[in-house]
């Protein structure tokens, strides 16, 4: 089901919400897939994913998104490339609502996601961004949200409540171009030789050592 599918399906009579069925019902297919799936590599790295792109289904409409977000973000990136993946994880309604890019606004920019991007999902802490860098990250994010209406629960972009100005991120100058400005910044965080390293180091933590080898991570 579409996100806007699943929230019709969890409303009931009289504005009453079933906040339980679709959340148990995910964790009940992740549980069968990991114990009966033949693909077990497959379902190792879901998992792994999953932590790495951790969202809660406790806060607001991500008892509802997350569903969508396990199957067309890391379900069908988890065997891929990480840039793809994490394109997919910018774009995610959950991911956006959970980390509060939703209220993410010119003349109130909120950072919470523009951290997070960078330092849990891709460069890692203390990687060389600066508390700048999140400013201006968020600055670019303004306008990223979630429909409330039509279609509710997809990602949409809002001219309308979108910083309009030139940025500074991580040495690059990021002219006005709407949605393209968040998107240019995605492209250099995937890219950008720390999150190789981040990333790296996970895998190699989760497969072979806790503390492995720099040679290894190299």
């Amino acid at each position: 089901m579409k996100p806007n599918e699943l929230l019709d399906w969890s409303d009931k009579i009289f504005g009453a919400q079933d906040r339980v069925t679709v959340p148990e019902e995910l964790a009940q297919a992740t549980l069968t897939r990991q114990v009966f799936s033949q693909r077990q590599l497959y379902e190792t790295m879901v998992e792994f994913w999953n932590d790495h792109f951790n969202i809660s289904i406790e806060k607001g409409d991500c008892r509802y998104l997350k569903t969508f977000d396990d199957r067309e973000v890391i379900r069908k990136n988890a065997l891929g490339n990480f840039r793809d993946l994490l394109w997919a994880s910018s774009h995610s309604s959950a991911m956006l609502i959970y980390l509060d890019n939703q209220v993410n606004r010119k003349g109130a920019p909120n950072e919470n996601y523009a951290r997070e991007i960078m330092e849990l999902h891709s460069l890692g802490v203390k990687s060389g961004y600066s508390q700048k860098d999140v400013m201006e990250l968020a600055r670019c994010l303004t306008g990223w949200s979630v429909k409330e209406h039509w279609w509710r629960g997809d990602f949409m972009f809002d001219e309308k409540q979108h910083d309009q100005g030139t940025k500074q991120v991580l040495g690059l100058e990021i002219k006005p171009n709407g949605q393209g400005e968040a998107e240019q910044v995605v492209e250099a965080l995937a890219a950008h030789p720390a999150t190789a390293k981040f990333i790296a180091t996970k895998l190699a933590r989760r497969f072979i050592a806790d503390q492995p080898s720099v040679d290894l991570i190299n």
